[in-house]
């Protein structure tokens, strides 16, 4: 037990002391918030200037092209259409924004890249959806990439009603070109595929017809996309990706690649054949997958790179592991 005089030596101390480690304990916290905020305003560097990768077509080599879904009028500015060109080192994916004379006004909500095969030629695709207070095109762009630059050198509107196109492809079977695609149908648990005979002089897309329907396995809910993006590889193969967008630029968000159907031909006709189930390629957990495509070398077999919008925090490109 301590004597009177012990206590009355700690009793003055105590409050004062508490006190003391309180407000320093306070101070030293607002003045770590104010460093902190300080910092952050001088934090000068992107850690990517890459936007989106909406769409992506394998060009050549190391070569692809990406459409970005830039809308009028408010990102009449930002780029419709890059090159990029894969790592050699730690300086990362190389990319340019081209410059492309638009027929008309530039384009708005370019949603896929469909490389024609056989060809140096890509269809540059706007979503076509509709915007009551922005206006939005339906446009088919047949690009050309030349020298100097890309060129267009067709353009026609869809020709049928669609709503939303995130994934479209090009196919050839034989001496036949095969246009692919599908709505994004967010919130849904399916989608239609489509596809039509394609001819290149001039642009010009045959009736559709449907392949049936295709539901995604993952992800799923009222955020899922079950069609985000789209290619098909020189045996026919259909390779697709869903995606999972809450809504919000800073995510997070979901993806899954899948193979579901084959290209092919039916009694001198063309046909897409869903497969029963898909086959999962991969699981991006925290990515948005919006494009694919695939890049098939000589003597190096098939890859399958994906393209990310992951809004807020930018796009980029990856490869993804084939499973055996």
């Amino acid at each position: 037990m301590m004597s009177k005089q012990e206590k009355h030596w700690i009793r003055p101390i105590g409050i004062p002391f508490t006190l003391t480690v309180l407000f320093s304990a306070i101070l030293l916290t607002g003045f770590d918030l104010l460093g902190a905020r300080q910092f952050s305003k001088e934090l000068s560097f992107r850690a990517s200037t890459l936007p989106d990768l909406s769409g992506l077509a394998w060009i050549t080599e190391d070569l692809f092209l990406a459409v970005h879904d830039a809308k009028n009028p408010e990102e009449i500015d930002l780029p419709r259409v890059s090159l990029l060109h894969l790592p050699r080192g730690l300086d990362g994916i190389r990319w340019e924004s081209l410059k492309l004379k638009f027929p008309g006004q530039k384009s708005s909500d370019f949603e896929s890249a469909a490389a024609i095969p056989g060809t140096g030629q890509v269809l540059l695709v706007e979503s076509t959806e509709e915007q009551n207070e922005k206006p939005f095109s339906r446009r088919i762009f047949l690009a050309e990439l030349l020298r100097d630059g890309l060129k267009i050198v067709d353009v026609k509107e869809w020709p049928i009603k669609t709503k939303n196109v995130e994934g479209t492809a090009v196919a050839r079977i034989g001496e036949r070109l095969v246009f692919i695609y599908a709505e994004r149908a967010v919130g849904e648990e399916n989608t239609e595929i489509r596809f039509a005979d394609v001819e290149l002089q001039p642009l010009k897309i045959g009736s559709f017809k449907n392949a049936g329907t295709f539901t995604s396995p993952d992800p799923t809910g009222e955020n899922a996309r079950p069609v985000s993006a789209m290619d098909v590889d020189s045996t026919g193969v259909v390779y697709v990706a869903s995606a999972e967008d809450p809504g919000d630029d800073n995510g997070p968000f979901r993806s899954a690649v899948y193979t579901i159907g084959v290209v092919t031909l039916k009694n001198g006709e063309p046909k897409v054949v869903l497969d029963h189930e898909p086959t999962q390629l991969a699981v991006l957990d925290g990515l948005k997958v919006e494009s694919i495509a695939v890049r098939e070398q000589p003597g190096k077999g098939l890859e399958i790179f994906v393209g990310l919008d992951d809004e807020n925090y930018g796009g980029t490109m990856r490869p993804i592991p084939l499973r055996p």
